[in-house]
């Protein structure tokens, strides 16, 4: 079988063949060392492969999806690796398109000797992906919101304004803004207002497009899982059955932690932070609301024992930290593994 690295950018990409034993195909090489990056480039080079067996690497990037999506359609045998495994190219000192595709070529051909260098990405469909795109511009508006509830605050410490712990989207903290006839704090109401017409109209559309999906309304039925985290996590597990046990479907988070081994030391460092980092942030903010606001959830008691007591019984206890960061990350993953029970079980909350 034939291993060939293709190093993709927007406009083109290059090609390179490697024969079983490791030889260049220099023909192939010759002809296809900048190829357009679409469906009329690709077709030829799927014309020369016609009637061989082959497979071609592409390092995962913002482009490989659609460049997937164009070898799905022309039935190519093409594989996307996880961009941080292949340390051979991102670590190079000597990074150029031919240089990237042949490293390619080399890894793919140590995969078909027995070598796991690296992990292969599940790509999506379309339709999948534009779902996530929408999830994620639902998501970018609840950051915004972040940032303007921390400029209001801030505006308000500088003026010695005591606001408390209010709820800074609630109409009645906005209306107590708007009376101040402050206009720092009018200009960011209205910013605080508009943000929140946007994420009104896309819960709604994110409604209409995920009603009657099996894992968007498991995922729903927890409390302070919204719309927004239930919609995403189901278009980002999009067959479950991917995923052999609720492990790997953690680790995929990026929330399992790193095993350093020395000898008869082993090490557990902090989470690997591999994967979809837009679903891992979501699952985290929705589980922060979890348990502060379900006392009685298998997750919270949970968080409960890795924080060294409830929020409320570190408050009592007049700590300075109520909130243990590694303690919320591990009922992150505790509340993935319930996701994933309810799923495959077919379970309800």
């Amino acid at each position: 079988m034939l291993a060939i690295g293709a190093d993709v950018h927007m406009k083109t990409t290059t090609f390179f063949a490697l024969d079983e034993e490791g030889k260049p195909l220099k023909e192939f090489n010759r002809l296809f060392k900048r190829v357009p990056s679409n469906l009329e480039g690709y077709s030829q080079v799927c014309g020369y492969l016609e009637g061989k067996e082959y497979q071609i690497l592409v390092e995962n990037s913002s482009k490989t999806h659609d460049v997937e999506w164009i070898a799905e359609e022309l039935c190519m045998n093409m594989i996307v690796g996880h961009s941080p495994d292949l340390k051979k190219i991102t670590q190079s000192d000597t990074k150029t398109d031919d240089n990237d595709a042949e490293d390619l070529a080399m890894y793919l051909l140590a995969r078909f000797a027995g070598a796991m260098q690296f992990h292969v990405c599940y790509m999506c469909d379309r339709e999948t992906m534009m779902n996530r795109q929408l999830c994620r511009l639902a998501k970018l508006e609840m950051m915004e919101r972040g940032k303007i509830k921390r400029r209001i605050r801030s505006h308000a410490l500088v003026f010695g304004i005591q606001l408390g712990k209010i709820d800074l989207t609630s109409k009645t903290a906005m209306k107590m803004l708007r009376i101040k006839n402050d206009p720092i704090f009018d200009g960011l109401v209205s910013m605080m207002e508009d943000s929140l017409r946007r994420q009104k109209e896309l819960e709604k559309l994110i409604e209409q497009k995920f009603k009657g999906d099996r894992i968007y309304e498991k995922v729903c039925e927890i409390p302070y899982f919204g719309s927004v985290t239930g919609a995403y996590l189901s278009s980002y597990i999009a067959d479950i059955s991917r995923f052999p046990d609720s492990k790997s479907f953690v680790a995929s988070l990026g929330l399992v932690p790193r095993a350093r081994n020395s000898g008869e030391k082993v090490s557990h460092c902090t989470i690997t932070k591999k994967g979809d980092p837009h679903a891992r942030w979501l699952l985290i903010q929705a589980t922060i609301g979890h348990v502060r606001g379900c006392a009685d959830s298998p997750g919270t008691e949970f968080f409960n024992r890795k924080n060294g007591g409830s929020l409320a019984e570190r408050k009592e206890r007049e700590e300075e930290i109520v909130l243990n960061r590694s303690a919320i990350v591990a009922a992150s993953a505790k509340m993935a593994t319930i996701i994933y029970t309810l799923v495959v079980k077919d379970r309800h909350w």
